[in-house]
């Protein structure tokens, strides 16, 4: 069997969330079990190499394929200077069109830096210069899937929408499978925005056009995602709550995101046992054997004691948050309980201490920046990984209050270094953390409601339950974390899950 296993990131070459990770280690785990892939990505940065030239919105664009392996896979990195090396910000790389006449609307594009993963478009046009980018990038692959002709194409996410789109036209063989690794992000984009572009060719036609149509009619866009998920021969999800939660509908009186739209279609591909949910695994570094578990104990309690130094009370319970301060990671804490956040209520709870690193959103920032005068807080505004990790370490108890959460690795990490984590039971977080009660000991602690204000209360009530075991019960506590040190999840149990659940019955398929 192979398989072309495409991503617009993979760690240890690039990465930006938890796409980077799947796409490098995955794979690993899936050549393990006999799986002949390779892996396709973009180079982002500068090389003199061109292979090929390719005809893309009316201009002639340089291609070039890097060649590398990953722990003896195979990698192959598509590379062009227009879409992924350039710093636009400052206009100096401008690219020059024929007689300065562009195809199509430049105003709201090349203006970013596009020698990263992702770029933030403007609010009035999210996804915009992504759509463009990573359109380019499926036309690129085309020619490489026509060269390898692999059983099976596995791409991640709606960047790689158009791929299938173009697949299908030029009728190709590979049986198509997409992860989705968050419904949130679909790449709609106004039809208006995108005349004169490549991807008209897949809005306009008789079959496909319906297909890359977004659901919602007043939004009079196209949708990559939709696209995908409708021609795909599989699509999964990384875990089998978030696969449950894509085919439900929002329901923000309760904080739920459900499927952001797609969930009638996600239920339908489920209806047609198309849809699965497998658990991401993760990289451990250690045995969860009686000595390492001892050593990691002494380093937490060293750690510890290095960040709570500054405390009044360096004794109390010490919660660790690491993560972007955006809506998914950190908006239950900016809510309000009447006239405070819920942050406010946590740090006001006896004998608690916080230890935060973030970065994100002005609003949530600002919201950092007012509770430094506390004496049971430290705050960290910036990508600090080093700091990041001596919390994870360090803490007693890692918050993770996600509105929603697909997979998540910080709750594995945290575990893993025999941190019990603090989770909403949504997504990941309730196939990964087990619910702590008195006559069964947990991984964690967790909360979740059936209405805006229960959610916040239970988060609360989460939060004093975790100090109440952590200081009249310590014994309990203890076991805990044991508990979350010896879990595993395994990338082995994951590709084992791709094989038989996705690959083997795709494969079948095609061949009846």
């Amino acid at each position: 069997m192979k398989v072309l296993y495409i991503a617009a990131e993979c760690k240890p070459f690039s990465k930006t969330g938890g796409v980077g990770d799947v796409a490098g280690e995955l794979p690993l785990a899936l050549r393990s079990q006999g799986v002949d892939i390779e892996i396709v990505t973009p180079w982002y940065g500068r090389t003199a190499i061109v292979d090929a030239r390719l005809s893309f919105q009316g201009r002639s664009e340089d291609v070039g394929l890097v060649r590398t392996d990953l722990q003896g896979i195979p990698v192959n990195f598509i590379k062009n200077p227009t879409h992924f090396e350039f710093d636009y910000s400052e206009g100096k790389n401008r690219p020059k069109f024929p007689e300065d006449q562009p195809p199509f609307k430049t105003d709201h594009l090349y203006r970013k830096d596009y020698s990263t993963p992702y770029v933030e478009s403007d609010s009035s046009m999210p996804f915009i210069d992504d759509a463009l980018r990573f359109s380019f990038f499926s036309r690129a692959c085309l020619d490489l899937i026509e060269r390898k002709k692999p059983d099976i194409v596995h791409a991640n996410d709606w960047v790689l929408g158009y791929l299938f789109g173009w697949m299908a036209m030029k009728g190709m063989r590979s049986r198509r499978v997409l992860t989705i690794h968050n419904i949130g992000y679909q790449g709609n984009i106004g039809r208006d925005l995108i005349r004169g572009w490549q991807i008209e060719d897949l809005a306009g036609d008789r079959t496909l056009g319906p297909l890359f149509t977004d659901p919602r009619p007043a939004w009079r866009s196209v949708n990559a995602l939709r696209l995908a998920m409708e021609l795909a021969d599989a699509v999964n999800t990384v875990s089998p709550t978030y696969k449950k939660e894509m085919t439900q509908p929002e329901d923000q009186n309760r904080y739920f995101e459900g499927g952001k739209g797609l969930d009638e279609v996600a239920a339908r591909l489920d209806g047609q046992r198309k849809l699965h949910g497998i658990l991401n695994g993760f990289g451990y570094k250690f045995a969860p054997d009686r000595g390492h578990l001892e050593k990691t104990l002494a380093a937490k309690a060293e750690m510890k004691a290095e960040l709570s130094q500054r405390f009044p009370n360096p004794g109390g319970l010490l919660f660790g948050f690491v993560g972007r301060a955006v809506e998914q990671k950190f908006k239950l804490l900016a809510e309000k309980i009447g006239n405070k956040s819920v942050l406010d209520h946590l740090l006001e709870i006896e004998g608690v201490n916080m230890a935060i690193v973030a970065t994100g959103q002005k609003e949530y920032e600002r919201i950092l920046e007012g509770l430094r005068g506390r004496p049971n807080v430290d705050i960290t505004i910036a990508f600090d990984p080093v700091k990041a990790r001596q919390i994870s370490l360090g803490s007693d108890v890692f918050l993770m209050p996600s509105v929603f959460e697909p997979c998540g690795i910080t709750q594995m990490e945290s575990m893993s270094v025999a941190t019990p984590p603090l989770v909403r039971w949504t997504g990941g977080l309730v196939d990964t953390v087990r619910r702590h009660t008195p006559s069964a000991p947990g991984t964690g602690f967790g909360f979740d409601g059936s209405s805006r204000q229960e959610v916040l209360e239970n988060l609360v009530k989460a939060a004093r339950q975790a100090v109440d075991l952590y200081t009249n019960h310590p014994a309990e506590f203890r076991k805990m974390q044991e508990g979350g040190f010896r879990e595993r999840f395994s990338w082995v149990d994951a590709a084992r899950a791709y094989i038989q659940q996705v690959y083997e019955p795709t494969c079948a398929a095609q061949a009846r």
